[in-house]
């Protein structure tokens, strides 16, 4: 199970506002059944390392339109091999240090 955080950035929107267009890439989430967190930076989700990058490509994709011809889109993986990880337990560890 990798975790991975993925942003998607529209460029050239009409206003400074970008909430629309990440909550159609959310979408994709939802209509993936993927586990994800949102947060004020990006969008967390555990999964199996293809299906991350099968997701991210249709985020991706889902925020063309409404005018937008441009979009960046980041995507950083944890893929730990040695151990099963989830988004929980890395919190837990952290906090458990505390």
């Amino acid at each position: 199970m990798a975790l991975a955080e993925i942003s998607v950035i529209p460029l050239g929107t009409p206003t400074a506002s970008i909430g629309d267009w990440i909550a159609q890439a959310i979408r994709v989430l939802d209509k993936e059944g993927m586990k994800y967190e949102i947060s004020p930076m990006g969008t967390l989700i555990e999964a199996e390392i293809s299906d991350v990058f099968r997701v991210a490509s249709k985020m991706h994709k889902s925020v063309f339109g409404k005018g937008i011809t441009r979009v960046v889109t980041t995507v950083t993986i944890d893929d730990r091999r040695d151990k099963s990880v989830t988004m929980k337990s890395k919190v837990a560890s952290v906090k458990k240090r505390l």
